[in-house]
């Protein structure tokens, strides 16, 4: 789409990948082995990539984000497929960490993709989630309208919108047994919406 390709655009998309980088990096440990769910244009993997000089990142996404950064793309230490939308193309215990930034309520079922993830990580190893979630009726409706409007502007990013509140993920968590390491939230820049950042250790 038009908008989605100016300069503006990308800049903005930079800007608030860097954010949600700067924000989750203490999270996770040096010379690991990082799955990126829902990579989309990369902006949030190439900032991992320096903040963190050893790690390894495997990006999928269903599709190739319109402005997928080149760059990235060719790093020594960074590879990315597109996968069907259903299993995740890994073998089991294969990941030290997955990272789940605002893709989750993109999928067809967050709770099928909760498992997807715990089944691909590493005994001990964490999801760093970074998810929108709401908790009455009208945040739901302005979490969805917002992001409806903004993925709307780029060509070919699915949109189900399949928000899930806050109380459901933790009984989620709870019933699949990620154990909490952290949380918190982070406001990136524009749109300046609220995103719950949680650190999730598989623990069996």
């Amino acid at each position: 789409m038009f908008i989605a390709s100016l300069e503006l655009y990308k800049k903005l998309s930079k800007n608030r990948s860097k954010s949600i980088a700067a924000y989750i990096k203490d999270l996770i440990k040096d010379n690991t082995k990082i799955l990126d769910f829902g990579a989309g244009n990369l902006y949030l993997a190439g900032a991992l990539l320096d903040f963190l000089p050893k790690v390894e990142i495997f990006g999928i996404d269903v599709i190739e984000d319109q402005n997928l950064d080149k760059q990235v793309m060719n790093h020594s230490r960074f590879q990315f497929s597109t996968y069907n939308g259903k299993n995740i193309p890994a073998e089991d215990n294969q990941f030290d960490y997955v990272i789940a930034s605002a893709v989750m309520h993109h999928t067809p079922s967050p709770e099928y993709f909760l498992v997807e993830i715990k089944r691909v990580l590493k005994p001990g190893g964490a999801l760093i989630l970074v998810e929108e979630m709401y908790h009455n009726m009208a945040d739901k409706i302005y979490i969805s309208a917002e992001d409806l409007i903004l993925n709307k502007l780029k060509k070919g990013v699915p949109v189900p919108l399949n928000f899930r509140s806050y109380d459901h993920y933790k009984k989620e968590f709870e019933k699949l047994h990620y154990e909490i390491e952290f949380e918190g939230f982070v406001r990136p820049s524009f749109p300046f919406k609220h995103h719950y950042v949680f650190k999730l250790v598989k623990m069996k």
